[in-house]
C-alpha cells in the first residue's frame, strides 16, 4: 500500500510539475506550418498571424528561427513577475527579421501613369508609407505630403513620392520601371512592428525589427519589459497629423514621427539595454508622456547613429530613477530622414518640454560624437532633477554643445558655459577615435579619448559591443549607410 502510495504521488508530482513547466513556442517562417503545435523546430509554426493568436503562459518562450523574416505587427503576450514571456531566436544565421513593409520589387507592382511617374497597383496599400527603401537603404525615398493645393508636379526629383489615400497607392516620379533599377523595394507602412500597449513583463532578445513608419517598439501603460540585442533600423517617418496655420486655418506642414523604442505614457521597471538602433526617424530611445508617471528604467550599452535624436524625453507629472548610460551615440541628424523632415533638430539629448517632479535622472558615461544642430536641447531649466557627468562630448565646427530655451529665446551654449551650468563636471570634450567606423564599430580603439574615464574606471561607451560590417548587413537584408 505505501509503494503504491508513493507511485501515486509521484505521478501527481509529475503532472503538476508538467503543468507548470514554461513552454518553448517555435516559428520558421520557411518549413514552418501554422497547423503544427510549435513545440519543436520540426512542428513549428510558420506566420506572424498565429504568433498573435497563441496565448503563451507565463515564463513561455516564442523562438523565431534565425535567418527567416516575417511580415506584419507582433502582438506580445504580457507575462508575470517573475515569469516573463521571452520573444528570441533559435537555430543558426542572421537574427530572425520581423518587419511593417509591402514588397514592391516585381516590375509587374508599378505602373506608368504618366512618363517618368509611376503608381503601385497590383494590390492596395493598407496604411500610409513613410520610408520608400531601395535595395534595403542604398537609396530612399522622399516623402511628399499632400495638402489641398497639392499638385503631381511636386513630385520633380527621382524617387520623390506620395501616398494617395484614396486609391491606397503610392506615386513616385523615377526615369525607369523603379523595380528594373533596385533589386528590393520596400514601402515602409505607419505602423509599429511590435505593439506592446498595456503589455508587461516581457523580454524580448536577439530580435532584428526593421521597416516600420511609426515605431519599432511602441505602446503606452507598460511595465517591466526587457528589451535587449536587438538590431532596430529604418523606423519612422509616417504621417502622425496636421498642423494649420492658427492664423489662417489652412493646412502648413505635418507632423511626421517614429521612434526606434518608445515607452509612452506610463512606464516603469523597463530595461532595454545591448541593442544597435540607426536610421531612425525622430528618436532612437524614448520615454515620453503629457501627464504620466515613468520610473525605474535603465538605457544601458546601445549603439545608435544616424537618428534624429539618440534619446528623447518629457513628462508633465513624474518621473524618478531613469538612468542612461554607457551608450555611444553617433551622427544625430544624419541619415535619410533629416534633409526631408518639415523642421530638422539633430541632437543627441531631446528634453522637450519637462514639467514633472524629477528626481534622480542620470546620464552619465556616454558618447556623444557628432550632431547637426546641437549635443543636447531643453525646453525647459529643470537642472535640480538631472544629472550630467562623465560624458565623453564632441562636435564638429560651430556645433553647440547645447541648446537653452530661456524664456523665450534659445541661448547657444559652448561647452565652457554648458559645464558652468553644472553639467559634466568630469567630463570631456575630445574627439573620440573608434575602432572601424566604416563597419559601424564605435568601441573605442587603443589611445583614444574616453578609455578609463568613465565613473568606475572603465571606458566610456557601448561596453564590448561589436561591429556590423557593411556588405555583410546588406546580402542579409540589413542596412548600414554608407560612410
Amino acid at each position: 500500500m505505501k509503494k503504491n502510495r508513493y507511485l501515486r504521488f509521484c505521478a501527481v508530482a509529475a503532472l503538476v510539475a508538467g503543468a507548470v513547466a514554461a513552454a518553448d513556442w517555435h516559428v520558421d517562417s520557411v518549413a514552418g506550418k501554422d497547423a503544427a503545435d510549435g513545440t519543436t523546430p520540426a512542428t513549428a509554426w510558420r506566420t506572424l498571424w498565429r504568433v498573435n493568436q497563441a496565448k503563451p503562459a507565463p515564463g513561455d518562450r516564442v523562438l523565431f528561427k534565425r535567418g527567416g523574416l516575417w511580415r506584419g505587427e507582433l502582438s506580445p503576450v504580457s507575462g508575470a513577475p517573475g515569469k516573463p514571456v521571452t520573444y528570441s531566436w533559435y537555430g543558426q544565421g542572421p537574427k530572425p527579421i520581423i518587419q511593417n513593409s509591402a514588397d514592391r520589387s516585381k516590375a509587374s507592382d508599378w505602373f506608368e501613369e504618366s512618363p517618368g511617374l509611376w503608381s503601385t497597383h497590383s494590390a492596395k496599400l493598407k496604411y500610409d508609407v513613410g520610408i520608400f527603401i531601395c535595395d534595403h537603404g542604398r537609396r530612399w525615398g522622399v516623402k511628399k505630403w499632400r495638402n489641398p493645393e497639392w499638385k503631381v508636379q511636386e513630385l520633380e526629383n527621382p524617387l520623390d513620392y506620395w501616398y494617395d489615400p484614396d486609391k491606397k497607392r503610392v506615386l513616385v516620379r523615377f526615369d525607369c520601371n523603379p523595380a528594373t533599377a533596385f533589386s528590393s523595394i520596400e514601402l515602409a507602412y505607419t505602423r509599429n512592428v511590435v505593439n506592446q500597449n498595456d503589455r508587461h513583463d516581457i523580454v524580448y532578445d536577439g530580435l532584428c525589427v526593421r521597416y516600420a513608419a511609426a515605431h519599432g517598439f511602441g505602446g503606452g501603460s507598460t511595465r517591466n519589459i526587457t528589451i535587449r540585442n536587438c538590431d532596430i533600423c529604418w523606423i519612422g517617418g509616417g504621417l502622425q497629423f496636421w498642423r494649420r496655420d492658427p492664423k489662417t486655418g489652412k493646412i502648413v506642414y505635418p507632423v511626421r514621427f517614429g521612434n526606434g523604442i518608445e515607452f509612452w505614457g506610463d512606464a516603469t521597471g523597463h530595461l532595454v539595454e545591448r541593442n544597435r538602433l540607426w536610421e531612425i526617424y525622430d528618436a532612437a530611445l524614448t520615454n515620453q508622456g503629457r501627464n504620466n508617471t515613468e520610473t525605474d528604467i535603465v538605457w544601458r550599452d546601445n549603439v545608435i547613429w544616424n537618428a534624429e535624436y539618440s534619446f528623447e524625453y518629457w513628462n508633465a507629472k513624474l518621473t524618478a530613477n531613469i538612468t542612461f548610460e554607457h551608450n555611444t551615440c553617433v551622427d544625430a541628424g544624419y541619415g535619410w530622414a533629416h534633409a526631408q523632415r518639415p523642421y530638422r533638430n539633430g541632437a543627441h539629448l531631446m528634453y522637450f518640454s519637462n514639467r514633472a517632479a524629477t528626481t534622480n535622472f542620470v546620464v552619465r558615461n556616454n558618447i556623444f560624437c557628432r550632431a547637426t544642430e546641437w549635443t543636447a536641447r531643453s525646453a525647459l531649466d529643470w537642472r535640480y532633477g538631472l544629472t550630467h557627468d562623465h560624458n565623453l562630448v564632441w562636435n564638429d565646427g560651430e556645433v553647440p554643445v547645447f541648446g537653452w530655451l530661456d524664456g523665450k529665446s534659445l541661448q547657444k551654449i559652448d561647452w565652457t558655459a554648458y559645464r558652468a551650468l553644472g553639467f559634466d563636471p568630469h567630463g570631456t570634450f575630445a574627439r573620440p577615435t573608434f575602432v572601424n567606423e566604416r563597419q559601424r564599430d564605435y568601441r573605442l580603439a587603443p589611445g583614444s579619448v574616453g578609455k578609463g574615464t568613465a565613473s568606475d574606471g572603465s571606458d566610456v561607451g557601448a561596453r564590448d559591443m561589436p561591429g556590423l560590417d557593411i556588405d555583410q548587413s546588406l546580402r542579409l537584408g540589413y542596412n548600414n549607410h554608407t560612410l
